[in-house]
C-alpha cells in the first residue's frame, strides 16, 4: 500500500526515481557532511553529480524527450545536497539547455554529449554588476571577428563585470555569455 501511495505522490518516471533513490540513500558518497571548507563542498558536489551522470540519471535531452524525467533528477538531487543540485541546474538547464535550445547541429553534435557527461562543464554568464540580469541595459559586448571566426568579448566597466556565474569558481571551461553584438 505506501509503495502505491508513493507512486501516486511521484506520478512520473517511477522506476528512475527508484533507483535514484536508492543511491542517494545507500551510497556513502551522498552522506551529509558538515563543516566543511567551500573548496571541499564544490569538489563533492561534483563527485556527486558525476556520479549520478554516470548512472545516467539525467540528460540534457531529457528536455526534449521527457522533460518530466529532468524535473525528478533536480527535485531527488535537491533532497540530497543543495550544492550539488546548483551544480546540476546550471549545468543542465542554464547551459546545456541553451546549447540545446540555441545552439546549432554542429555545436549539438559537439558538446551535448560532453554535456551529459561533465567533460563539459559549463557556466551562464547573464547578470551584471551594475543591471542584475536585464539585458536590454548590459554593457558586455560580443564583437565578431571575420579573420579568427571568433567573438572577442569586451567587459567594458565595473558595473559589466558579470555576476553570480555559478561553476566558474572552479569547474567550468565553457560560458554562456549574453552581451550586446556590436
Amino acid at each position: 500500500m505506501l509503495e502505491r501511495v508513493g507512486d501516486l505522490i511521484d506520478h512520473d518516471n517511477l522506476e528512475m526515481r527508484k533507483r535514484l533513490r536508492t543511491m542517494l540513500d545507500q551510497d556513502p558518497l551522498y552522506r551529509p557532511s558538515y563543516n566543511v571548507s567551500l573548496r571541499y563542498e564544490r569538489e563533492i558536489a561534483l563527485e556527486r553529480l558525476l556520479k549520478i551522470c554516470q548512472q545516467q540519471f539525467i540528460s540534457v535531452l531529457d528536455f526534449k524527450n521527457n522533460p518530466l524525467r529532468i524535473f525528478a533528477a533536480h527535485e531527488l538531487a535537491g533532497l540530497s545536497d543543495g550544492s550539488m543540485a546548483t551544480k546540476m541546474t546550471v549545468q543542465f538547464n542554464l547551459f546545456g539547455g541553451t546549447v540545446l535550445k540555441l545552439g546549432t547541429e554542429r555545436h549539438h553534435n559537439k558538446y551535448l554529449a560532453g554535456i551529459d557527461s561533465l567533460d563539459v562543464i559549463g557556466c551562464f554568464g547573464l547578470t551584471e554588476l551594475g543591471y542584475g540580469n536585464n539585458a536590454v541595459k548590459m554593457e558586455t559586448t560580443a564583437v565578431y571577428d571575420s579573420q579568427t571566426k571568433e567573438f572577442i568579448i569586451n567587459t567594458p566597466s565595473t558595473k559589466a563585470q558579470k555576476y553570480w556565474i555559478t561553476n566558474s569558481a572552479v569547474h567550468a571551461r565553457w560560458v554562456i555569455v549574453f552581451a550586446q553584438l556590436t
